[in-house]
């Protein structure tokens, strides 16, 4: 009964963003066995790391990945905050690695920068925006 009271006061934005992640990280756990080296290229590289970081990064970034959908989906004060944390990071990243530069010059190899960009702000956004479900008291159950 505490689970289904809780899934009604959690937005559907917050659902979205979190299944967003929840998804992106098993897909990076099932890149493990498809494309190991090509994948860890990618997302070191968009994370701002070195591509030599290995493949370790895929199961860093799908942990990652998981805590934060798992933060949101509980509406959970930590939750919250380690998403804008990373969500800050990641578009700092993307701002110093051209993604602002797309959107002037439509180089298309900054795309990927201008669409992580994208996604930091509108997410950031919206957190902002439903911040109450994540900071205000709730039932001891829920939490």
């Amino acid at each position: 009964m505490n689970a289904a009271r809780h899934s009604e006061r959690t937005p559907f934005g917050v659902v979205l963003i979190a299944s967003f992640y929840a998804f992106g990280a098993i897909v990076l756990l099932f890149s493990l066995f498809i494309n190991p080296g090509g994948v860890s290229r990618i997302i070191a590289e968009r994370h701002g790391l070195l591509p030599s970081f290995g493949i370790a990064i895929i199961p860093i970034i799908a942990v990652l990945g998981l805590i934060i959908a798992y933060g949101l989906y509980s509406l959970s004060r930590w939750g919250f905050f380690v998403t804008i944390a990373y969500l800050i990071y990641f578009g700092g990243i993307s701002i110093a690695l051209g993604g602002l530069n797309f959107a002037l010059s439509g180089q298309e190899a900054l795309q990927a920068y201008f669409g992580n960009l994208l996604w930091s702000v509108l997410v950031i956004t919206y957190l902002v925006i439903v911040r109450r479900r994540f900071l205000s008291p709730r039932n001891p159950g829920l939490s």
